[in-house]
């Protein structure tokens, strides 16, 4: 007979460490779990990692050529000892492929016919419930545990590591089994298996986040039965585990429920040493940050500073003490600035305030000297942005510098508002006032309207969801999910541990969970959300209306004060790209005809923005949920979902389908450029249009179009169109309501964004236009 192990896959994804769907046989965790080290073990030795390298003595003696035959002989023995074995009993090794494989009849009818017990195991100690268990068979497991004929025993050690299959499921990271354990039977999180390990340790080697954050509120800051530090064999945390697979959601989630980063394992190693071994900048900066003592010396007598250089990432640790802002001339003590975080916001504000005017000023071509004048105005630019780069976001932005994540763009925008305003003011009106006199006070009502939207989409919160402060709620939030087989990081935010909203996203720039997002602003620095989106339109529409109204008594002003002072007729032919009038205030008036010009170049792209911002209004979509429809016909990615194929709970996800999420790509160069302005956006428009276009021409099958996409917020163009501008019932009074907190239209009907986790019906029968 074929044995049981040789039916079972290990494969496991090295990466997620998620299970796959054929079965995983009882691998020590040494070979298994944890990620293979790519440094010899004499340097970890000499570093005082000499517990690890004994931890791992199964594939050290494997890579001694003079062991490999004996070892052979070891494993074929064992191999053939477990076939006689289970020749020997067909009955049970029949019972356990079953449960292996979730044949719910099969382990029925072995159970009640009496000819096996839930207990039988073969001499390994396994049983079907950790069979059941590590394969994700949740219906075989609650059948072993609830039957009236022989019920399981969820607290029963097994297999080369005397783990039981609370110990299995959580290896795997398979959460609603775990969560049946916990919830449904008296299986014990504190025991631990051969190598001291808990369900908390374990979890955490399974690099499943939501598995984690189960854990920790259910049994760390909830019934408190672990203890978040509980030391293994070799006296390493479930913190010193995330640290070393560099793993930094579960960092961060230990951090956040209280976990000791000083803590200090048999060789005096501390999580931030562990975290040298893998080098990744985002776990050492999380240690860092919370306090982790930089000068703790294991017991080779080397600080985090001489095992970094033995890790081989000196510069990496180097570059994380920088970013934190620690100064080495004062021992890596926080570095002293002579301004403050806000006024060096300001200053990076105000600065285009002044390099704009400077650089509209130089560009006098009407003068000559055309390529000094260019190099001069770059000059000024690439001077004021090193010195904005290198001495003043440093002080409130240490991580990364992006200046697009920064006030300056913002501060183009309301520079170039400023100057048009001002020479609107003195220069502009008193010539054409009498002439246009409608265009004026029309522009006048678009810069009052734009400039106070403006200031208010900067500052206004843009729809923060609240989080709760009471982990008995976040609890009850989970228990909820799992519920319904959603507990994944698609609907939880395992940043903010909130429940996601629907049309909710995690935003990096201000580090809180966005109601309806739809994207981050440069130009208002601020993200836009479901509080300040209607505030951003109304910015985008207004200045878009603004701009050529400004153009136009520009040019009429060029114009008259031509006439006015006779020289109209000398600039005839003279200017062979711009009409009379630009030429004349090319000549006499290179001050304002370069901000005319610059005005034209903002209002091309925020024109590409109003077509793509009204195009998604009118489709029911935000600006994220747009970008994100291309996922919809690209691979799926993980997501930490961990449903079990036979989980039957209410609005169960159909299992035919993997749990999708959001894909996240890198932008460099170009691509950020254009992303910027918004044009790819619009491209990107274009793109669905011209697809929709042609599958309609050619009834081709081949591409999936827009029109084809089922989008839950999409409820006909009129009535997206009202549920954008108005809260409530359609009446003018309400178009000028803002959102008190998340509350705004959806289907004509008022919905919380803070708890939008439904969406409502759409209209049967005829569609809605």
């Amino acid at each position: 007979m074929e044995t049981l192990n040789t039916k079972v896959s290990t494969e496991i994804d090295s990466a997620s460490m998620v299970p796959t769907d054929a079965s995983i046989a009882d691998v020590p965790l040494d070979e298994l779990e944890r990620p293979s080290l790519d440094i010899e073990h004499q340097n970890l030795e000499d570093i005082g990692l000499d517990d690890l390298t004994k931890v791992e003595s199964n594939s050290e003696a494997l890579a001694n050529p003079e062991e490999i035959d004996d070892t052979n002989e070891e494993v074929n023995n064992t191999e053939a000892a477990k076939a006689s074995e289970e020749a020997s009993n067909p009955t049970l090794a029949l019972f356990m492929a079953a449960c292996q494989n979730g044949d719910l009849e099969g382990v029925k009818s072995l159970i009640s016919s009496g000819e096996v017990s839930a207990s039988d195991t073969f001499s390994e100690g396994i049983t079907g419930l950790h069979w059941a268990a590590i394969n994700n068979r949740i219906t075989v497991v609650k059948y072993l545990m609830e039957n009236d004929h022989s019920k399981a025993d969820p607290n029963a050690f097994g297999g080369t590591l005397h783990a039981t299959p609370l110990h299995w499921a959580c290896r795997n990271g398979l959460v609603y089994v775990v969560d049946y354990f916990l919830s449904h039977t008296d299986a014990d999180p504190t025991l631990v298996d051969s190598q001291k390990y808990n369900a908390l340790h374990l979890a955490v080697h399974s690099s499943n986040i939501t598995l984690v954050v189960y854990l920790l509120l259910n049994c760390v800051v909830g019934k408190r039965n672990i203890y978040i530090d509980e030391q293994d064999g070799i006296h390493c945390t479930p913190l010193h585990w995330a640290a070393y697979q560099g793993d930094i959601l579960t960092v961060n989630a230990l951090i956040k429920y209280g976990a000791d980063v000083n803590k200090v394992d048999k060789s005096l190693m501390t999580p931030l040493h562990w975290s040298f071994i893998r080098g990744y900048k985002s776990v050492m900066s999380a240690l860092l940050e919370a306090q982790s003592d930089i000068f703790a010396k294991n017991d080779k007598g080397k600080d985090s500073f001489a095992v970094s250089k033995d890790m081989n990432c000196e510069n990496t640790w180097l570059q994380v003490l920088k970013e934190a802002d620690r100064d080495p001339a004062l021992n890596w003590q926080p570095r002293r600035h002579i301004i403050s975080a806000k006024i060096a916001k300001l200053i990076t504000f105000f600065t285009p305030y002044v390099v704009l005017p400077v650089v509209l000023y130089i560009c006098s071509f009407a003068e000559g000297l055309t390529i000094p004048k260019l190099f001069l105005s770059g000059l000024v630019i690439a001077v004021a942005g090193l010195i904005l780069e290198k001495l003043v976001v440093p002080i409130y932005m240490l991580k990364e510098r992006p200046m697009f994540k920064t006030p300056l763009m913002a501060g183009v925008f309301s520079a170039t508002a400023f100057w048009a305003v001002l020479l609107l003011i003195v220069t502009i009106i008193p010539w054409v006032w009498k002439k246009l006199f409608l265009q004026n006070v029309v522009l006048a009502i678009m810069i009052g309207i734009f400039s106070a939207t403006f200031f208010k989409a900067m500052f206004i919160n843009p729809g923060y969801v609240p989080e709760p402060s009471d982990p008995a709620t976040i609890q009850e939030q989970v228990k909820d999910l799992i519920a319904i087989g959603k507990f994944d990081t698609e609907h939880f935010c395992v940043n903010t541990f909130v429940r996601k909203p629907l049309r909710s996203k995690y935003s990096k720039f201000c580090n809180r969970l966005i109601a309806r997002f739809d994207h981050y602003c440069p130009w208002v620095y601020n993200d836009i959300g479901v509080r300040n989106h209607k505030l951003f339109m109304t910015f985008v529409y207004t200045l878009t209306i603004a701009i050529p109204l400004f153009n136009q008594l520009t040019s009429k002003y060029f114009e008259m004060k031509a006439e006015k002072l006779g020289y109209e007729s000398d600039f005839e032919n003279k200017c062979y790209l711009l009409s009379e009038n630009l030429c004349v205030g090319f000549y006499n008036n290179h001050f304002l005809f370069n901000l005319y010009i610059w005005c034209w170049f903002q209002f091309m792209w925020l024109s590409f923005l109003c077509v793509v911002q009204t195009f998604q209004i009118f489709k029911g979509l935000t600006s994220w949920e747009f970008s994100s429809l291309s996922d919809k016909v690209s691979s799926p990615k993980y997501n930490h979902s961990t449903v079990p194929r036979d989980f039957h709970g209410p609005n169960a996800p159909p299992m035919s389908e993997p749990p999708m999420t959001h894909a996240h790509t890198h932008r460099h160069g170009f691509s950020t450029l254009m992303k910027l302005i918004g044009l790819d956006q619009f491209f990107l428009t274009l793109k669905l249009a011209a697809l929709s276009i042609f599958q309609r021409t050619t009834h081709s099958q081949s591409y999936t179009s827009i029109d084809n996409l089922d989008i839950p917020t999409d409820f006909g163009w009129k009535q997206n169109w009202l549920d954008f501008w108005f809260i409530g019932d359609i009446e003018w009074r309400n178009l000028l309501f803002l959102p008190i907190e998340g509350e705004n239209n959806l289907n004509g009907k008022v919905v919380d964004y803070y708890k939008l986790y439904e969406y409502p019906p759409k209209v049967s029968g005829p569609e809605v236009v």
